[in-house]
């Protein structure tokens, strides 16, 4: 896909908990442009809240009142240091799931919140990073963009630039490097 131009649409990320009437679902709008995520727009219906970047438009968060800028990662000195959130371990490969418990152990808070509703807190700044596994195009593309806009990285367990899924590390670069050092397969 590299210099590729598509979109990519979500329209209800999170369907099991739409389908539970959970408030924790999202319409998820991607745009890659010439190989770079361009466009992301997150829109959580149940609770009046949108997120977007694009060209020319500055990341914002918009509730019911006018947009605001999202605000850049906060500085965290350590794992011990970071609130994470992660979609569950039951999209994990066995052999991972040891790993993300070490990581759990090791960080000062924990909690899954999966599909988009985890990166609405991470954006917002309330999260300092999100781990996910199982993850497709459709559901980084627009938190890519995101990230890129607000000083984060979207990278795949070994670190690198991902947008294609199965795994991705959503983070500021030094706390996705520390993450990465536990999470990532002995090659």
């Amino acid at each position: 896909r590299l210099g590729s131009t598509y979109w990519t649409i979500d329209p209800i990320d999170g369907t099991r908990a739409f389908s539970r009437g959970l408030p924790s679902w999202g319409i998820m709008v991607g745009r890659v442009e010439r190989g770079v995520p361009t466009l992301g727009v997150i829109d959580f219906p149940v609770i009046g809240v949108t997120l977007g970047v694009a060209p020319g438009v500055r990341a914002y968060e918009r509730g019911t009142g006018a947009a605001h800028p999202l605000p850049p990662p906060r500085a965290v000195g350590s794992l011990r240091d970071a609130v994470i959130f992660h979609g569950g371990l039951r999209w994990w490969p066995k052999r991972l799931v040891p790993r993300c418990v070490q990581l759990a152990h090791a960080s000062y808070l924990e909690r899954a919140y999966g599909d988009c509703y985890g990166y609405l807190w991470a954006l917002l700044g309330s999260v300092d990073a999100v781990i996910d596994y199982g993850v497709k195009p459709w559901d980084l593309v627009p938190l890519a963009a995101l990230a890129h806009a607000t000083g984060r990285v979207l990278v795949d367990f070994h670190g690198r630039p991902s947008w294609d899924g199965p795994d991705a590390v959503f983070a500021s670069p030094r706390l996705a490097r520390s993450i990465c050092a536990r999470l990532a397969p002995a090659s």
